[in-house]
């Protein structure tokens, strides 16, 4: 391939989207990923035990970004239900979380002056546990600090659940990394240049001309460029501009990273599966530490259940290495379920975990809006002068942060951008 006249800065979901929708217009494109894999954030272990989620795991919705790509390249889906923690609690806990939320918020109002969820929730005359169900909703769920955590974020949020197929709930019945091969068998490989293990480190820029410079002393030039490195990296600093990012630091404070741990437990019998409290496709937020929220999945040929840890309590669980996760999340599943400790243990087939908030590549696991940041994603994804633009879960302010078919809508408004340019 000649010279590219994009740059994409990442090999995520977003990235193989804008460089699919740009080799279909015609333009040549180099993608540099700084991973030794494609697809960011959607990560999932194939082995005996069949496919393991350790990244994204649900389809939020039946919306055209991710089934269009389904549709194409033959990919299954399960349908189940409502993929959020805390949807049914069992029937010792009956609780709509989901419901709660939304009293609290018909308490606000839109467009007025932004303030925590947490203020809101102080200050609301509602039920106590109205409120603990929202509070763990927001933990869980959004994997965000009450404390922090817009309000009329959330309202944008809420009104995109609005949308014909929002209640719609998918999973890949063969992994989630199926849709990331679809995706990048679709772009054009006469115009296009993919390049893992490449970790780009600066970024140099003015009018149409774009240097990239790389940890290994490699670089890189083009007319545009398009970043699509998650928002954890570009807080971080981890990539250097220059000139710096004009107008855009008051996004990159309002948008926050959310932490997450989950530990996926493959068992090789459903005994525990008789427990009302953990149904089939069931999600139970207890609220208790470590692992506030669980739910299971059967992907052939092992039953999973995975522990989840959000917000406050994913950064309680910092600093361990995958064996102590999974056996933080083992020895804290028999309680949730009142079983006997021994037969479960003796059930395990394997157990995995990936580190998202230590993963240099990531920094955390997806974005939410701090006060006053309910329009940041759309101000971190404006482009600048017609030569870098930006794209990825967090340019979104429209309730599609933090999804994967916001991340690929994300991209098809950059490509547009591009193009326009």
């Amino acid at each position: 391939m000649t010279d590219p006249q994009v740059v994409i800065i990442g090999a995520g979901v977003a990235g193989l989207t804008a460089a699919r929708e740009l080799t279909g217009a015609g333009a040549r494109v180099l993608v540099l990923e700084a991973r030794d894999r494609l697809g960011g954030r959607v990560l999932t272990h194939h082995a005996a035990e069949g496919p393991v989620e350790l990244g994204a795991e649900f389809v939020h919705g039946a919306f055209p970004e991710i089934l269009t790509v389904v549709e194409e390249a033959g990919l299954r889906l399960r349908e189940g239900g409502r993929g959020a923690p805390g949807r049914t609690a069992g029937p010792r806990q009956p609780a709509d979380y989901f419901a709660a939320m939304d009293r609290l918020l018909g308490i606000a109002s839109v467009g007025t002056a932004d303030e925590s969820f947490q203020q809101l929730v102080a200050r609301a005359a509602v039920e106590p546990g109205v409120k603990a169900q929202a509070l763990r909703l927001v933990e869980g769920y959004h994997a965000a600090d009450p404390a922090r955590m817009s309000v009329q974020a959330l309202i944008r949020n809420t009104a995109a659940d609005e949308r014909p197929g929002a209640d719609r709930q998918f999973r890949f019945a063969d992994g989630y990394d199926g849709l990331v091969t679809a995706i990048r068998q679709r772009i054009n490989a006469r115009l296009c240049d993919v390049q893992c293990n490449v970790v780009v480190t600066t970024v140099e820029w003015r009018r149409k001309r774009v240097l990239m410079r790389t940890a290994a002393g490699a670089e890189f030039t083009a007319p545009q460029a398009i970043v699509t490195v998650p928002l954890g990296v570009l807080k971080a600093g981890a990539l250097h501009f220059t000139p710096a990012l004009t107008g855009k630091e008051p996004a990159l404070r309002t948008l926050e990273m959310g932490a997450a741990v989950r530990v996926s437990l493959c068992f090789e019998s459903e005994v525990w599966a008789t427990q009302d409290r953990l149904s089939d496709d069931g999600f139970l937020l207890t609220g208790d530490p470590p692992f506030p929220a669980w739910w299971v999945s059967r992907p052939p040929p092992y039953p999973v259940v995975t522990a989840w840890a959000g917000g406050l309590h994913a950064r309680a669980l910092a600093g361990l290495s995958e064996a102590q996760r999974v056996r933080v999340a083992l020895d804290a599943l028999p309680q949730v379920l009142g079983m006997d400790p021994v037969r479960l243990h003796q059930g395990l087939r394997g157990g995995f975990s990936h580190d998202w908030q230590a993963d240099p590549f990531s920094c955390g696991a997806y974005s939410y809006a701090a006060v006053g940041g309910s329009v940041a994603g759309e101000e971190l994804g404006a482009p600048l002068d017609g030569t870098l633009f930006f794209a990825g879960e967090a340019t979104e302010s429209d309730g599609q942060n933090a999804t994967v078919h916001g991340a690929i809508a994300s991209a098809q408004r950059v490509a547009r951008e591009v193009l326009r340019s």
